[in-house]
């Protein structure tokens, strides 16, 4: 709490937030190995996954983005999708975004009726071709080298979470 109180992050911290939630595992695990009753005293061990517990909501309630960039352009939250604004998700918070309640309006939408390309919105900052394009031309090297640097981090997620599946999937329950 006390990073959040001095630091003041406009933004959620996803190193914090791993933070709180380790923090708030170990003593969760340390308060389950308590062999006697709980008593007065003992409330200081409960401070602790109580302040990482606020930690974790402050965080999750916090915007992805930094709130100071300008916003005109992109679609509140829960508001009818249109091709003329940007996907809500350059202004989510990590709780809206994990719970993905701010994709309602499009499948209430696609529930009805066939989507054209006027319902959906615009794509996100991070994906806008233009800006894919320059920062794909600003790498180093053949264009091999270029593509590994670029989608290096996608590779390595997907290669984790197929050899996560693979091994699940054979063992035995």
């Amino acid at each position: 709490m006390a990073i959040i109180l001095v630091e003041r992050p406009r933004k959620a911290s996803l190193p914090l937030l791993l933070l709180f939630t380790g923090l708030l595992l170990e003593q969760l695990v340390a308060l389950s190995h308590r062999s006697s009753k709980f008593l007065a005293k003992d409330v200081p061990w409960v401070v602790a996954p109580a302040a990482a517990i606020l930690g974790i909501i402050t965080i999750l309630n916090m915007p992805l983005r930094d709130p100071a960039l300008p916003r005109e352009d992109i679609c509140p939250a829960f508001d009818t999708p249109t091709v003329q604004l940007r996907t809500p998700e350059d202004n989510l918070t990590p709780w809206q975004y994990m719970t993905v309640s701010w994709m309602e309006p499009l499948i209430k939408k696609g529930v009805t009726r066939q989507m054209e390309d006027e319902d959906i919105w615009d794509l996100g900052w991070e994906f806008k071709h233009a800006r894919l394009h320059e920062a794909f031309r600003k790498l180093q090297g053949s264009v091999t080298k270029r593509i590994f640097v670029a989608n290096g981090m996608d590779l390595v997620r997907t290669t984790v979470l197929n050899v996560i599946r693979l091994c699940a999937s054979k063992s035995r329950i």
